[in-house]
């Protein structure tokens, strides 16, 4: 994933057209918002996956389903961080949901990680995600994507 700071009145290559005409469709804020308000009305997956943990031991078949997913929840949690960060109308307060979610999906990655049985093969797929997922929303805390 590469992170570029793009300048007021520099334009992104991909942005850049030769006259063309805007494309028709919901724009990306518009989807972002549509998205936070959906994550907000429905159980979020470290939610879900703490229940889960409350009621019973699941099998180690459910957990490596349970580890699967979650971490493809993450991953398109991070493009969506990823597409966020490349949006210069974007503010710090509007990419605040991200770090708050990245945050929850890292304690739910390292949680399920634990209930694993040891040397399974998924725990290593979990830290990496856990520990990438850990570092961005680390990094956006602190002020490293602000200009």
């Amino acid at each position: 994933m590469k992170i570029t700071t793009i300048i007021p009145g520099q334009q992104n290559a991909s942005t850049s057209g030769t006259g063309s005409t805007p494309a028709k469709g919901a724009s990306f804020q518009e989807i972002l918002a549509q998205e936070l308000t959906a994550a907000k009305s429905t159980p979020t997956a470290p939610a879900m996956a703490a229940a889960a943990a409350a009621v019973a031991a699941p099998s180690p078949a459910a957990l490596k389903l349970d580890g699967i997913s979650l971490a493809e929840e993450t991953i398109n949690t991070l493009e969506k961080f990823s597409a966020a960060l490349g949006n210069p109308s974007f503010s710090a307060q509007d990419l605040a949901p991200f770090a708050s979610a990245l945050e929850d999906d890292t304690a739910a990655l390292v949680a399920l990680k634990n209930q694993l049985p040891e040397n399974n093969s998924l725990a290593p797929l979990l830290e990496r995600v856990a520990t990438a997922s850990y570092v961005e929303a680390a990094k956006l805390r602190r002020g490293d994507y602000h200009a």
